[in-house]
C-alpha cells in the first residue's frame, strides 16, 4: 500500500487543487518555479524526510494555506494537496517516517496533517500565534513541541487535547531547531536557551547572543554542538558530570 493511498493525490479529503497556475516569463536565472504557488508570501518551507519514497515539499503561507508538491527528479513539480487555517502558517514540519505534516499558526493553533487520509486536526493550542513547531522522537516518547509569542514552549501527545508540559519562557519565541537530544529556542531581547530532551524535556542552558539584531537559527547536523545565528556561533558544550 502507498503511504499517500491509492490516488495520485493524499486522497480524497481537504483541496486537492490549487487552481489554474499564472504564467510569468521574468526567469533570467532559468530556475525551475513551483506550479501553482501560494497567493501570499510563503512562511515556510520543508522537504519530506529520507524515509519517504519520492521527493516532497510542504510550504505554508499568509494566504493561510498549506500545500504539498511532488518534485521530480527533473526538478518539476506537481500539486498533491493542501490544507488550511484561519492565519497565516508560520511553521512546518514532517514527523520522522513522512507519513504526517504538523503546521504552527497565527490563528493560535497547531495541527496534524495526516497525509494518508488527507485530514487535518488541531492538536495545540496557545495564547498567540504559534511561531515554531517541531517533532520529537525519543527513545522512550514521542511528541510535538510548539513555541509561542505567548512565551511558553509547549509539548504534545497527539492523541491528547492537552499538553505533556508546559516551560515558561523569559520573552516571545522568534525560532528554534531540534537534533535530539537537543533543542535551542531563541527568544526576543537576544535570549537562547538550551533543553535537553533525554527522559524528559529540561533547561540545559541560558545564552544571550552577542549578535545586535535578532536573527533566524539553523542547526549544523555535523557538528551537534553548535547553533548558528546569522554571522554569529556560540558553541555549546555539555557540561562535565560530577
Amino acid at each position: 500500500m502507498s503511504l499517500f493511498g491509492t490516488t495520485s493525490g493524499f486522497g480524497s479529503g481537504g483541496t486537492s487543487m490549487f487552481g489554474s497556475t499564472t504564467t510569468d516569463n521574468h526567469n533570467p536565472m532559468k530556475d525551475i518555479e513551483v506550479t501553482s504557488s501560494p497567493d501570499d508570501s510563503i512562511g515556510c518551507l520543508s522537504f519530506s524526510p529520507p524515509t519517504l519514497p519520492g521527493n516532497f515539499l510542504i510550504a505554508g503561507s499568509w494566504a493561510n494555506d498549506v500545500r504539498c508538491w511532488e518534485v521530480q527528479d527533473s526538478g518539476q513539480t506537481i500539486p498533491k494537496a493542501q490544507q488550511m487555517h484561519t492565519g497565516p502558517v508560520l511553521d512546518v514540519c514532517w514527523s520522522d517516517d513522512g507519513s504526517k505534516v504538523f503546521t504552527a499558526s497565527c490563528d493560535k493553533t497547531a495541527k496534524m496533517w495526516d497525509l494518508n487520509s488527507n485530514q487535518a486536526i488541531q492538536i495545540a493550542q496557545h495564547d498567540a500565534p504559534v511561531k515554531t513547531i517541531h517533532w520529537i522522537k525519543a527513545p522512550n516518547y514521542s511528541c510535538v513541541m510548539t513555541g509561542s509569542w505567548d512565551k511558553t514552549l509547549k509539548f504534545w501527545d497527539t492523541r491528547s487535547s492537552n499538553p505533556m508540559m508546559v516551560l515558561q519562557l523569559p520573552e516571545r519565541c522568534y525560532c528554534a531547531d531540534v537534533i535530539y537530544p537537543m533543542a535551542v529556542v531563541a527568544t526576543a531581547e537576544r535570549g537562547l536557551i538550551v533543553y535537553q530532551l533525554e527522559n524528559q524535556p529540561s533547561e540545559f542552558r541560558r545564552i544571550e547572543s552577542p549578535l545586535k539584531h535578532q536573527g533566524h537559527e539553523f542547526y549544523n547536523p555535523q557538528k551537534k554542538n553548535y547553533i548558528f545565528l546569522r554571522n554569529a556561533a556560540e558553541e555549546l558544550k555539555p557540561r562535565n558530570k560530577k
